[in-house]
C-alpha cells in the first residue's frame, strides 16, 4: 500500500494540469492600457430615515491587467423621513476611485473598489434654535469616501454591465449632519480604446 502512495505522489505531478480561468476576453476590455466611459445610477438607505438616489459617470484608465484608477463624479440627492416635512440633502462632488477585478471569467468579473470626492452639500433642515422655523440651502465643502464590491458582465466586445454594493460616508459639518449609508447601484460601462 505504501509503494502504492508513494508512486502517485511522483506521478501526479507529472501528469496533472492547473486549472485556470479563461480571461483574455476579459482582458479585451480590463487589460492595460484600456479607457473606459462608464455612468451608474443607484438607490440607498440609511436605516429608517434616508432615501437616497444617486448618479455617477466616470473614466477608467487601466493600469494594469484588472487594475483601474477612474476621475468620477457623483450627484447624490436624499430625504430626510424622521420629521413632520421632508428636507432634502443634496451633494454633487468629482473625485478618483480605484478598482481591482480579482476575478476574471470569460464574461463574468468581481471588483473591490475605493474612492474619495470633493464637493459640496447643500442641506435644508430645522433651525436648531427654533424647531418651527427652517434654514433653507446650508451649504459644505465636504470629503466622500467609499468602499464596496461590485460584479462586472461582460455583454460584447466593448460593452459590460455593472452591478455595485458599497458602503459611503459623508462627514458632518456646520449645520450638515454625518451622511453615511449603503448604496447599490447599476452601471453600463463602454471601452473607448
Amino acid at each position: 500500500m505504501r509503494w502504492h502512495l508513494v508512486l502517485l505522489y511522483v506521478a501526479l505531478p507529472l501528469v496533472g494540469t492547473t486549472q485556470s480561468l479563461p480571461n483574455d476576453k476579459q482582458n479585451d476590455l480590463l487589460g492595460k492600457g484600456h479607457w473606459n466611459v462608464g455612468f451608474s445610477a443607484g438607490q440607498g438607505y440609511k436605516g429608517s430615515r434616508q432615501t437616497t438616489t444617486s448618479f455617477s459617470p466616470r473614466l477608467h484608465y487601466f493600469l494594469a491587467d484588472g487594475w483601474s484608477v477612474a476621475l468620477e463624479g457623483r450627484y447624490v440627492k436624499a430625504t430626510s423621513s424622521d420629521f413632520p416635512r421632508s428636507y432634502p440633502f443634496r451633494y454633487a462632488g468629482a473625485g478618483l476611485s480605484t478598482r481591482y477585478y480579482f476575478l476574471r471569467g470569460n464574461r463574468f468579473a468581481l471588483f473591490a473598489q475605493l474612492g474619495a470626492l470633493y464637493g459640496q452639500s447643500k442641506y435644508d433642515r430645522y433651525d436648531p434654535i427654533d424647531p418651527y422655523a427652517t434654514m433653507h440651502g446650508v451649504r459644505n465643502s465636504n470629503w466622500q469616501t467609499n468602499a464596496g464590491l461590485g460584479a462586472h458582465y461582460r455583454l460584447g466586445k466593448r460593452w459590460s454591465l455593472e452591478a455595485t454594493a458599497e458602503r459611503s460616508w459623508i462627514t458632518s459639518s456646520y449645520l450638515t449632519p454625518d451622511f453615511s449609508r449603503w448604496q447599490a447601484s447599476v452601471g453600463i460601462n463602454y471601452r473607448l480604446r
